[in-house]
């Protein structure tokens, strides 16, 4: 998805330090070269954004953020971090960048995908505008847990809204089966707010899915002198998602404790963080149904630690596991495993996840509508290498590293991108909760963030997206080779049925026309079909 930046340059604005009538001159004055701004970053999301396409000074060597982000990192010609998750308000954080006596500033605007606050509803043209409504009693991110909820409005008089007021929670989007909240609350004149019990919370709960809902309230005066509508987004979640970080051998990650995992969710919107302890485990409380990705926060390898996987309706424990592979940098206890003796027929520990819900039914699909054979991929060579997965069993994923070495004196690489999902042949009424997930992610090359995830629903109609890159590596690879790191992954679920494949080629010194840019560009090309036999190489 392509991130809208707006960029507001300032230039040859320059700064002297004042002190208190004496300057003191160690080195030329820092000039304030430009200011950029991003918005509509999410929450609970790694950001790599090329200096280039930001206006900020490529050779930058020192970044500092504060507000809502503490950790930063400048590396390969891209500003990195990660972002915290979704408080239900905006949060904004800022980057002062240096590239020696220049400074830039650099500002994120990061919105919610779930505001928790209650807004208008309906059309007011009234001056001064309705009241703030304040609802107490709800949890973190307006799950509703059976506490007692009181509603209130904020500086007001005392009115009289017993009779008229009304409120109700709607089910699956149909306004005749709803839940009247006005047959719950009780009213107190006192301060014109309205109480629902513990117990009488808990009668909702039960009568209410899993999920989120729309929670539409109407306070009206019985004089006729008031009378506004609110809406606010509120949930019912009850399932405990816990998992922990593995390495291939499946022994416990231990390393890494402090560290930050990255839950996404698609469909519910659902951004939240959670921290490493010690033995490399972690813990999401109140997780809606719905189709996750689970990243470890990881500067240096953004988006490579990263594993997807379903939460099913009636699901109240969920158990994941994440594997990190070797060759990123983190210590994995891999030595100390080394020393045992591996097991008889022995393989390495894969991502996985377990659940007390039940499964959705297996589809039934015709057979001349389920995989067909695909066209084989090239073979790797001394210029080219391919890093393809399919997944076919359901609900595991699957992945593999990208290990690439671009030799010294290469002037570019050729990157290709690929997802090819049977998932099309299936009717749009099969479809439902069987929507399979991808993802690649492509590390080590300058300027260019080539990372990306999504689910094959939001491939509009068509079996298989495609994206090319073309970058210039000639700078780095003048004196020495450069290192390409990365993976692809993806995950069949709901059933066994119509796989996914998730392919990265990458090939040495890019053909293009003799006009095109030696900078990173996406031209057009003829795509592969990847291999359903999830194989690297011959």
């Amino acid at each position: 998805m392509r991130i809208l930046i707006a960029i507001m340059f300032f230039v040859s604005a320059v700064l002297s330090a004042c002190g208190d009538g004496a300057q003191t001159q160690s080195g030329p004055s820092p000039t304030l070269a430009g200011k950029a701004e991003l918005q509509n970053v999410k929450p609970a999301q790694m950001v790599s954004l090329s200096l280039k396409e930001l206006g900020l000074p490529a050779g930058a060597d020192k970044v500092t953020p504060s507000g809502a982000v503490s950790n930063a990192l400048l590396k390969d010609g891209q500003l990195r971090f990660s972002t915290p998750g979704d408080t239900g308000k905006d949060q904004e954080a800022n980057f002062e960048i240096k590239s020696g006596p220049t400074t830039s500033q650099f500002h994120v605007l990061i919105r919610s995908q779930r505001p928790t606050s209650a807004g208008v509803y309906g059309e007011f043209t009234d001056d001064p505008p309705p009241p703030n409504v304040v609802v107490d009693g709800l949890g973190a991110n307006n799950v509703m847990t059976g506490a007692p909820l009181t509603f209130r409005l904020q500086g007001v008089p005392t009115l009289d809204l017993k009779e008229k007021s009304i409120g109700e929670i709607p089910v699956g989007g149909d306004s005749a089966i709803s839940v009247h909240l006005e047959k719950f609350w009780s009213f107190n004149p006192a301060d014109s707010s309205f109480s629902i019990s513990g117990p009488a919370m808990q009668r909702i709960l039960d009568a209410l899915p899993n999920g989120s809902f729309w929670m539409h309230l109407y306070f009206s005066a019985n004089d006729g002198e008031f009378a506004a509508g609110y809406e606010m987004l509120v949930s019912k979640a009850e399932t405990r998602l816990s998992g922990n970080l593995l390495s291939e051998r499946g022994d416990p990650v231990t390393s890494l404790a402090g560290r930050e995992v990255l839950l996404n969710g698609v469909n519910t919107r659902t951004r939240a963080v959670a921290v490493l302890d010690a033995n490399g485990a972690f813990a999401f409380e109140h997780v809606l149904p719905d189709v996750y990705f689970l990243t470890l926060s990881d500067l240096h390898y953004p988006n490579v630690v990263s594993t997807s996987f379903p939460i099913y309706e009636g699901s109240t424990q969920a158990k994941v596991t994440m594997v990190v592979p070797p060759g990123l940098g983190i210590d994995t206890g891999a030595k100390a495993a080394a020393q045992r003796v591996a097991a008889p027929g022995s393989s390495a520990v894969r991502s996985s996840v377990t659940q007390d819900g039940k499964e959705p039914p297996s589809r039934d699909i015709p057979a001349s509508k389920r995989s067909s054979p695909a066209a084989p991929l090239p073979a790797d060579g001394d210029d080219r290498a391919v890093f393809s997965v399919t997944a076919a069993e359901q609900d595991r994923p699957v992945s593999k590293n990208i290990d690439f070495e671009v030799p010294a004196g290469t002037k570019s690489v050729d990157v290709r991108m690929t997802v090819l999902t049977e998932e099309s042949r299936a009717s749009a009424k099969n479809r439902g909760t069987h929507v399979d997930s991808w993802s690649y992610s492509v590390v080590g090359l300058p300027d260019s963030g080539l990372s990306a995830s999504g689910l094959v629903d939001q491939m509009y109609g068509t079996d298989r997206i495609a994206e090319r890159a073309c970058v210039n590596v000639s700078k780095q690879t003048k004196n020495a080779a450069l290192k390409i790191s990365g993976s692809v992954s993806a995950t069949n679920i709901g059933d066994d049925l119509l796989p996914t494949t998730t392919t990265v080629e990458l090939t040495l010194e890019c053909m293009r026309s003799k006009s095109s840019s030696s900078k990173l560009e996406v031209v057009s090309a003829q795509f592969l079909s990847p291999n359903k036999n999830s194989r690297h190489g011959p």
